[in-house]
């Protein structure tokens, strides 16, 4: 029977202690002590429900998603959920139906848990980056098309709610089991509202794509944000890199909506885990990726274009940098996402029953010493035992 012997980090705790292992499971856990400061830190794995590349591997490309399940383990990833912007509509279709196959086959690395498509019902005025040309209306048809390719691998939807006919989408997808995240959206509150009736239950990167604060007669008014944060009913998922999301918003966050309603993501694209470097966008376009920073374009306008964060990266970011404790960031990266996609039963914690998909960072928490999905190793740092 393997067993782990390390710092735990439990739901709300981190003691020293043992981790066993049986049939995939974990089979048994004892508190020993309190945490040693020399001995590695063992995690519920990370999962991710909002990245769109990671490596040399975009999410765009689903003949890749079996290689970048195995490059994730790296980055202590056990669990993901590959997020598609808007495409040409036949390669969306082809993307879910491709994506479904990477979701159900048995492969070495983290699991593949189903899409996440951002988009294409998103409105034109809020599209951020996205490409235009590759926006559709609310359409209930066209929601029908998506769930019969994935065939149940549909796991998320991020849609903006002022589209005419969002409603009806919206609970269209959550009858067939579909989480609803609204983003990228200019929805005024009452729009806002309507979605979280019709079960919409998750924001999509609160704060990036979002309009600031209006004022009326030197009066500040209630803005979207505001009723986001105070809406019990919705889970808000934040990039933890310091640049999209500023720590004083961050803070706000962690004291209006609390750890148990934040998810924390990536939203990182292909080059996340890689050294710094240029790399090139999908489209061709160059960009310089600095770990630490953002990656951003290099015509000299140092536009950013996305993400280079990775889930180790934003545990220390949490922990380090935003006055998270170990346990709530542990919660925000494991145990928050699983529940969002009600696998909480079988993933997100160390937790005896659940699957051993577990993540070993080095003393000092700066490195992924061993990642474990399914109790078997899915990537070892010089072979690190622990």
């Amino acid at each position: 029977m393997p067993l782990l012997t390390g710092n735990l980090v439990l739901p709300y705790e981190v003691c020293f202690g043992e981790l066993a292992i049986a049939d995939g499971l974990i089979s048994a856990i004892t508190p020993l002590g309190t945490p040693q400061p020399d001995a590695p830190l063992i995690l519920p794995g990370f999962i991710d429900l909002h990245f769109h590349g990671l490596g040399p591997y975009s999410a765009e490309d689903p003949r890749t998603l079996l290689d970048m399940a195995a490059f994730a383990p790296q980055v202590g990833m056990t669990s993901f959920c590959p997020t598609l912007a808007p495409t040409p509509w036949p390669d969306q279709l082809a993307y879910v139906r491709q994506a479904k196959e990477a979701a159900l086959v048995q492969h070495a690395g983290a699991r593949c848990l189903g899409t996440h498509l951002e988009g294409p019902f998103i409105a034109p005025a809020a599209k951020g980056g996205m490409n235009e040309d590759f926006l559709r209306p609310a359409s209930l048809d066209d929601l029908r098309a998506l769930l019969r390719e994935a065939d149940g691998t549909l796991r998320l939807l991020t849609i903006s709610p002022e589209l005419p006919g969002a409603l009806d989408v919206i609970a269209e997808a959550v009858k067939h089991g579909v989480r609803v995240a609204i983003g990228h959206t200019h929805c005024t509150i009452d729009d806002f509202q309507k979605a979280v009736e019709a079960g919409a239950r998750q924001i999509c990167h609160l704060f990036d794509t979002f309009e600031g604060r209006p004022v009326h007669g030197g009066v500040s008014q209630t803005c979207l944000t505001d009723a986001i944060l105070i809406e019990d009913r919705v889970d808000v998922e934040i990039i933890p890199d310091g640049h999209h999301v500023q720590p004083g918003l961050i803070e706000l966050t962690h004291r209006a909506a609390g750890t148990d309603r934040i998810i924390a993501i990536t939203d990182a694209m292909m080059g996340a885990g890689l050294p710094d470097g240029v790399y090139a966008e999908s489209d061709g376009r160059p960009y310089r990726l600095t770990n630490g920073d953002v990656c951003r374009l290099t015509d000299g306008t140092g536009t950013i274009v996305g993400s280079c964060l990775t889930p180790h990266i934003a545990f220390q970011n949490l922990t380090k940098r935003f006055g998270f404790s170990i346990p709530e960031a542990s919660r925000m990266l494991s145990a928050n996402p699983a529940r969002a996609l009600s696998l909480h039963d079988q993933t997100g914690a160390l937790q005896e029953g659940l699957w051993a998909d577990i993540t070993i960072l080095s003393p000092d928490h700066t490195t992924v010493s061993r990642c474990l999905v399914s109790g078997k190793t899915a990537f070892a740092n010089d072979d690190a035992m622990t």
